[in-house]
Parts: structure tokens; C-alpha cells; sequence
């Protein structure tokens, strides 16, 4: 059974993945996500067979078809990276009433941290979505395990993880922006049903939030060092700075960094891991 729901995995992931890619188009810009798919460049709208993930960008090489311009290859990395993450939380969970809030929460990780690190904000219209549709997940989950008592849990690992960060935001509010307050929401509601789930007790929430925190500080000091060695290999820099004026690139440095990416990955591999942390 578990083999099955791995292989399903795959193409459902992908295509969770193509409209992750969507979300991340769109949401910034507030273009109406029922808008027919088109090319960034040209604008010519897009058949069924020009937006199959992955596939069609291959296909294509990586080039509109109607105008010839280059497409970015973050659409099949985005891609990739979501069905990656959705065969990981099948492989981990199994068919079970758990594996349902984990897929909502690496959908969204992936497109809100992929949204940070090229705009810098974290959209409060995908955040608090994201949020809701969290609680959904975990409520019709913690029902379907009998364990009602789960849901205050994660209620309370997303105040307690959001009310640490906004202690640090009103500390400093230049390294550490109100946007990932709203962030640690989202995220401390999946943290706080990790625990809650498993094991019986306050404690393992407060393990969890912990963990998170430190390993999120550790994580941004790794995609800071990826970015920064990636740009100097391609002569080039792959973000731009917030504070530069223009929308030419400038060279990157630490504090140029978003810091929900670092928050996402941090938050994913605790939850996912959950049992050894504990």
C-alpha cells in the first residue's frame, strides 16, 4: 500500500507542482489565478500540452514556442522540488490521516519560499490561505486519528512560535521583518501538530518551536553561503538586493537574504523528523 501511494505521489506532486508555479506568477501581482496560462513574454495563452510540468519545459527546451524567448528553468525546479517533497511525505507517512497536513504544508512552503527569495515578501494572501487550509487539514486529521486534543496543540505551537519571532521582530525589526511573524503562523500550526499527534504532554511542542528557531538561524547561514558560492561560480548574482535602487541586481550579501526559505526548510525537516528531535 505504501508503494502505491509513493507511485501516486508522483504525478499528483507534479501537478500540485504546476500550480505551485502559478501561485508563485501570480500571487505577487494579484493576477486572477483563473486566468488561462500564458508565456511570460509574448503573453500568448498556452495549450494543455505547453503547461504539462516538467515535461513541456524539456520538450521545449526550455523556450516559448510562439516567441523564442528563454524560460526560466526555476518552473521545472519548482516543480520538481514539490513532487520531491510530496513522494518524501508519502514515503514517511504511509496512507494514513498524518500524511494530510504535511502535504499542505510542503505546498505551501515551497511557493511562499520561493516567492520570498525573488520578491522579498511573504504575500499575506497566500500566508493566511495557506493558514486555513492547515487548519482544515489537521482538524479533519486529528478527528479522523481521535485525537481532538491535537488541535489546541497546534494552536498553541503557532502562537508560541509566532510570539517569540514577534518579541524578535520589535527587538530588531531591520533583521527580522513583521512578514515572517505572519510566516511563523502557518508554520508553528504544523509544528505544534506534530507534536500533539504523537505524543502526550506540553513539552514537545516547546522541543519542537525550539528546534525550529535554532535550526532556521543554521539554515539561513546555508543558503546565504549556497547563494553567495552558486553567483560567484556563474559571475553572476542570482537574487537582488532589496535596498539597491533600480531593479538591476546588486551583489548579494547576508543581510539581503529573506529569511522565510531558511524558516521553511527548517520547519519541514523537524516536522518530518519530529521523533528524533523528541
Amino acid at each position: 500500500m505504501d508503494l502505491l501511494v509513493i507511485l501516486l505521489a508522483i504525478p499528483l506532486g507534479l501537478v500540485v507542482g504546476g500550480f505551485v508555479t502559478m501561485l508563485v506568477d501570480r500571487v505577487p501581482d494579484r493576477t486572477p489565478l483563473s486566468m488561462g496560462s500564458r508565456c511570460p513574454f509574448c503573453e500568448h495563452h498556452l495549450g494543455v500540452a505547453e503547461v504539462v510540468p516538467v515535461v513541456s519545459w524539456f520538450v521545449r527546451k526550455g523556450r516559448c514556442r510562439h516567441c523564442g524567448d528563454r524560460i526560466t528553468p526555476a518552473y521545472p525546479a519548482v516543480e520538481l522540488a514539490t513532487m520531491g517533497l510530496w513522494v518524501a511525505a508519502a514515503a514517511h507517512y504511509g496512507w494514513h490521516w498524518t500524511l494530510l497536513p504535511p502535504l499542505v504544508l510542503v505546498t505551501a512552503a515551497v511557493a511562499l519560499s520561493v516567492i520570498d527569495l525573488y520578491t522579498f515578501r511573504l504575500p499575506n494572501r497566500l500566508v493566511f490561505g495557506s493558514t486555513v487550509l492547515s487548519l482544515v487539514a489537521i482538524m479533519g486529521a486529528a478527528f479522523g486519528l481521535d485525537r481532538p486534543t491535537a488541535i489546541g496543540k497546534a494552536l498553541a505551537g503557532m502562537l508560541l512560535y509566532s510570539g517569540i519571532l514577534f518579541v524578535l521582530h520589535l527587538i530588531s525589526p531591520r533583521s527580522l521583518a513583521f512578514g515572517d511573524v505572519k510566516f511563523a503562523l502557518l508554520l508553528g500550526l504544523h509544528l505544534g501538530w506534530a507534536a500533539g499527534s504523537v505524543w502526550v504532554g506540553w513539552t514537545p511542542v516547546f522541543q519542537l518551536v525550539f528546534y525550529v528557531i535554532l535550526g532556521s538561524f543554521l539554515m539561513f547561514g546555508v543558503i546565504g553561503l549556497l547563494v553567495a558560492v552558486i553567483g560567484q561560480r556563474l559571475q553572476r548574482d542570482l537574487l537582488p538586493d532589496p535596498d539597491a535602487e533600480g531593479s538591476a541586481p546588486t551583489r548579494v550579501s547576508a543581510k539581503a537574504l529573506p529569511f522565510g526559505p531558511a524558516m521553511a526548510v527548517a520547519t519541514v525537516a523537524v516536522v518530518f523528523f519530529a521523533d528524533s528531535f523528541v
